[in-house]
């Protein structure tokens, strides 16, 4: 491994050395290069571990790049009159996650449902959960939400998703539902 890392570098054999310059000088007398004869110092050299350093991070931002772009959103448009909620398909495989947007007021507090059980959706921590006596609640920013994702339920058939709007004395009242069928469970 000692190539990779530049190796014994110090370490050079005086005998080879002193036949490659005479080989050198010998070739520049052949083809009358005044300047290699001119200039008889020995030739820097110098390591590839820069290079190899180079690569690496080409690499490496390359690999951050395409790990950074996620899946795209959702598409729902913001509306702040009537609550909506979007998903990417209403047909889900079991084992991959349910990803879903909602939209609606952003001065009401939203709880999400799955077969009346609340749930709370992963957005990687861009969404603020505080939690009630009936679930986790979030707001909406700018009447929309970012995507979310779930865990696809279990057991093959329909499964509805609700949005519930929370008063402040903790009443529910479902706002908004969807349909989505789950295949494959085992």
């Amino acid at each position: 491994m000692s190539f990779i890392f530049g190796g014994v570098r110090g370490h050079e054999d005086p005998e080879l050395a002193a036949g490659n310059r005479r080989t050198r000088m010998h070739y520049a007398r052949d083809v009358n290069d005044e300047r290699a004869l001119a200039d008889d110092r020995p030739t820097i050299r110098r390591g590839r571990n820069w290079t190899w350093l180079a690569v690496a991070v080409v690499v490496m931002s390359l690999l951050a790049f395409a790990g950074s772009r996620g899946a795209e959103d959702v598409p729902l448009a913001a509306d702040c009159d009537r609550p909506a909620i979007a998903v990417e398909s209403s047909l889900v495989t079991a084992g991959e996650p349910l990803r879903f947007r909602l939209t609606g007021p952003d001065d009401v507090d939203y709880l999400m449902t799955l077969d009346g059980e609340p749930v709370r959706g992963d957005a990687g921590g861009t969404v603020a959960y505080t939690e009630t006596p009936a679930g986790s609640t979030f707001r909406l920013a700018q009447c929309l939400s970012p995507t979310l994702r779930l865990a696809t339920p279990a057991g093959d058939g329909p499964h509805e998703l609700a949005a519930l709007r929370v008063a402040a004395d903790g009443t529910t009242e479902q706002v908004t539902a969807v349909t989505v069928t789950v295949s494959g469970t085992r």
